[in-house]
């Protein structure tokens, strides 16, 4: 079985033939240039494709994304609340500029604290329900599941930065 996905492969051949492999075998060839379209590399346009399609296919499923050229825009204006969802230690090696840190395995319960504990806890206020929440991490997985975590306690603003910590660090450290 795929570790992953759960895709029942034989044994051994996990790597070759379960399609989280190829997925990221197909995102490791193609570069995306900062406006969010896709570039084919040097391997050709049938996995920029497929790339595409899994993207369209994961927004239109309902999982909120917002692009670095989208942040950018938000964090200028104020107009979304930004949240590190990494472990303390690795906040503290460097972070994007105004994210408050709540590790993932802590937000749950900090979502649903009252205020004044919240305010005491994080010296910061509370997120309300209809703010513009987004939630990062390092490469994207806990950033995802922070946004799934948040929209099902009622906050419908709550994004995933789906370049995450990493992609921030390359393109504004």
């Amino acid at each position: 079985m795929c570790c992953e996905h759960r895709e029942q492969v034989p044994r051994g051949l996990c790597g070759r033939r379960c399609l989280c492999f190829r997925f990221r075998a197909v995102s490791a060839r193609l570069q995306l240039r900062e406006g969010g379209e896709m570039l084919p590399a040097a391997r050709g346009r049938a996995g920029a494709k497929f790339l595409e399609l899994a993207f369209a296919v994961r927004t239109m499923a309902g999982e909120p994304t917002v692009s670095l050229p989208e942040l950018r825009s938000l964090l200028a204006s104020g107009g979304a609340r930004l949240f590190d969802v990494r472990s303390r230690e690795e906040a503290a090696a460097g972070t994007i500029p105004g994210a408050l840190n709540i590790p993932v395995s802590e937000l749950e319960s900090a979502l649903q604290m009252e205020p004044a504990a919240f305010k005491a806890l994080y010296s910061a206020e509370k997120p309300k329900l209809e703010e513009n929440l987004i939630f990062f991490c390092q490469m994207g997985k806990r950033g995802l599941q922070a946004t799934q975590l948040a929209r099902s306690l009622g906050y419908k603003g709550a994004r995933n930065y789906e370049g995450a910590y990493r992609e921030w660090l390359q393109k504004e450290g």
